[in-house]
């Protein structure tokens, strides 16, 4: 016979199980499965950065096979929690909210790593290989270049032709690897399949949260082609005569400042004819050694101006200051957490990118209440990216350059204005042309199922030559491999949408899209602003924008407003404009930036100890070599044979940096002193506290004992907790 509390309990059971819910029960019940589904996601997201993290910063072949391995777990995962998802609630779909709808939407879809197994494991094999190209050999054969060097011969004064030498062999290296990329590339067309998308145009319109993005842009285009074409030729005309080549329709490529170039900040001094002012700000770019965590500490101060929010402590304590350019931004998808690798390094370059990463990381802090962990891993946000370029057009605004001393030799507005104005469009208008080019190359590529290596880098150059006006003496060269983004298959869609929206978020904010002079202060914000990135991740992006600034479409009208004045400049000026040899100016800055890099570099001296440790602990922390080692000579066969067998390519020692060598130093030396101060009482007191200790390691056994337990049993209880009470 049943006992009285069996007899209740299967009563509930049956009542549960029989009862038609009504709507509330069931999106209560609905949306604590998603949060579980939520945690899920979060708990391995956060796995999968910290693995990246350690291959962003030590790239190895050891930290290669983990960072896969992760890559592989994860797709086992995700497919695992959509097929519940989908049993769960594909019947009751259409009873649910917007809310619910929209993210169970996206766990039934989350991209590309839906793809098989065997297609996710090649996917990721070669982006991972790509990650381990550091090293080439040119011109002399007895000499490895990094990539660093050969980004720094670039950017810096030198002849036409060897610029021209250096950058055709990096890219030599690559041309076996098309190959693999070219195979690569049709798995958009299944990873479309997997998810439900009719075409490849539908697919990456899905991922990034705008339907007929493509027919916007394509429509949308002409306008900002004939900017871009005007700042184009008149750059032209400036590089022919500094570097004495022939004028056509388009731009060396080598000449641009770096590799694969598509920010042009950097060449900005040779364009212009305030080039003075331009220089000034390079130069105290250098003398306030804004470089690392001093440059990302003022980008902080326009974010607390502007959103009152400053990055957390975590990020400051572990992100890698000192590492190799361009910045690496990893999001960690706990609590908004983010870290950032990159350069000590004062350039313009970095100086803007230091900014848009600070809109990003806010951005990330302050959208973690509306729980956005499912948008950030499964799609991609033009909002977010919208916030980031918002705050690099700020960052070269006249008023900011003020406020950061850096660009203090004139008080004539106008000057001021083209100088900004020129910085901006260096900055935002070939990165349109280059997203605008790299999606239209590879959406034609799969449509005309292009798989021959020469075919498809001949057609990569005429979407170059064409949407950005960019070309190359040697039409093989495969510059895309250089683009984890073109590598792994996402689309460049949302980030054009962004820059669009940056401006229309420009306009809003200042209510019109004249150049900033007056300080930037924390009136600047629209509270509505800061509302809707609160949200932003609740809905689609675009949804978002429209509920909280009325901005109901996306558009160019705000940019090409904004450029005008550039654009009625280059008119008035392009027949007339002379240009000024900025030789002496170029070899002082090459001077002040050596200067500078040797003073931040210095090892800190240390007065030595009398206590033997101390001496040995500085003597072979001091004598570690600071280099890298490379078999550069034979690379191209390890790169073709680790592709074939997922053996290793070869691998690259660690590199340690001055500042970390001092922290080594300052931290044995503390841990010695305070060891021998330790020794020096402890054998007149070690009878004494013989049973203390006993007690103390007792009663920390068991706190340990206790700790696990709580610890375990609330990470149960945890999973169905609400998650908003989690960050409570």
């Amino acid at each position: 016979m049943l006992s009285k509390w069996n007899w209740i309990i299967f009563n509930l059971i049956v009542c549960v199980t029989t009862a038609p819910l009504n709507d509330n029960l069931l999106k209560d019940e609905i949306k604590a499965f998603l949060q579980l589904i939520e945690l899920d996601y979060e708990d391995a997201c956060y796995s999968t950065a910290n693995v990246q993290w350690s291959f962003i910063t030590s790239p190895s072949n050891k930290t290669l096979s983990i960072w896969e391995m992760q890559q592989y777990n994860d797709s086992k995962s995700i497919k695992t929690w959509k097929n519940e998802a989908i049993n769960k609630i594909e019947d009751t779909k259409e009873r649910l909210d917007q809310s619910l709808q929209y993210k169970y939407d996206i766990i039934k879809k989350p991209g590309d790593i839906l793809l098989r197994d065997k297609d996710w494991e090649k996917l990721i094999h070669f982006a991972g290989i790509m990650e381990l190209q550091p090293i080439i050999s040119h011109t002399n054969k007895s000499h490895n270049y990094s990539r660093e060097d050969v980004e720094y011969f670039l950017s810096h004064s030198g002849k036409f032709e060897d610029k021209q030498t250096v950058w055709n062999n990096w890219y030599r290296q690559l041309i076996p690897l098309v190959t693999n990329y070219s195979n690569n590339l049709q798995l958009v067309t299944k990873a479309a399949k997997e998810n439900g998308a009719k075409t490849v145009e539908e697919y990456w319109e899905m991922l990034s949260g705008y339907s007929d993005g493509y027919d916007k842009i394509n429509n949308e285009w002409s306008r900002i082609n004939n900017l871009y074409k005007k700042i184009v030729k008149f750059i032209s005309m400036n590089l022919a005569q500094k570097y004495e080549f022939a004028i056509n329709d388009t731009l060396p490529a080598h000449l641009l400042g770096g590799l694969q170039r598509y920010d042009w900040t950097d060449v900005s001094s040779d364009v212009l004819p305030h080039s003075e002012l331009i220089y000034d700000i390079k130069k105290n770019l250098w003398t306030k050694k804004y470089v690392g965590k001093s440059l990302y500490k003022t980008a902080s101060k326009l974010g607390s101006i502007l959103l009152k929010q400053v990055p957390q402590a975590e990020f400051w304590d572990k992100s890698e200051f000192n590492q190799s350019c361009p910045s690496r931004l990893l999001n960690f998808c706990h609590d908004g957490t983010m870290r950032v690798s990159t350069c000590s390094k004062a350039t313009m370059s970095n100086f803007l990118r230091a900014h848009e990463d600070m809109g990003k990381i806010l951005f990330n802090q302050m959208i973690i209440e509306s729980t956005p962990i499912l948008n950030t891993i499964n799609r991609y946000s033009g909002l977010e990216e919208g916030i980031s370029t918002l705050f690099g057009i700020l960052s070269v605004s006249p008023a900011w350059l003020n406020q950061t001393h850096l660009m203090n030799g004139t008080n004539d507005n106008e000057q001021r204005m083209i100088v900004s104005l020129m910085l901006t469009a260096l900055n935002v208008l070939p990165r349109l042309a280059y997203y605008y080019a790299a999606d239209l190359w590879r959406l034609n590529a799969i449509q005309e199922n292009i798989t021959d290596p020469a075919n498809l880098v001949s057609s990569w150059w005429k979407y170059r030559e064409e949407y950005e006006g960019i070309s190359s003496n040697n039409k093989d060269n495969p510059t895309f491999l250089d683009d984890n983004h073109i590598i792994m298959n996402k689309p460049y869609l949302p980030k054009i949408l962004g820059i669009m929206v940056s401006f229309l978020l420009y306009e809003y904010t200042v209510d019109s899209t004249e150049v900033r002079y007056s300080e930037i202060d924390g009136k600047l914000i629209n509270g509505n602003i800061i509302k809707m990135i609160q949200q932003g991740g609740a809905l689609h992006w675009q949804d978002i924008l429209d509920k909280f600034i009325n901005i109901d479409d996306v558009s160019v009208d705000a940019l090409i407003s904004y450029f005008t004045p550039l654009e009625e400049f280059i008119e008035e000026n392009e027949k007339e404009f002379k240009y000024k040899s900025g030789a002496i100016a170029d070899k002082e800055l090459q001077e002040l930036e050596k200067d500078v890099l040797q003073e931040i570099n210095a090892p800190t001296t240390v007065t030595p100890q009398p206590t033997n440790t101390v001496i040995s602990t500085v003597t072979k922390a001091t004598s570690s070599p600071n280099k890298i080692t490379s078999n550069a000579k034979n690379m191209q066969a390890k790169v073709e044979k680790s592709l074939e067998t997922k053996s290793s390519m070869y691998i690259r020692e660690d590199k340690l940096n001055n500042s970390d060598l001092n922290s080594s130093n300052k931290t044995s030396l503390n841990k010695s002193l305070t060891l021998d101060a330790f020794d020096d009482t402890q054998d007149n007191t070690h009878q004494i506290n013989t049973s203390k200790a006993v007690w103390t390691v007792s009663s920390v056994l068991v706190a340990i004992v206790i700790i696990c337990i709580i610890a375990i049993f609330g990470r149960r209880r945890c999973h169905k907790t609400p998650k908003n009470r989690r960050y409570v």
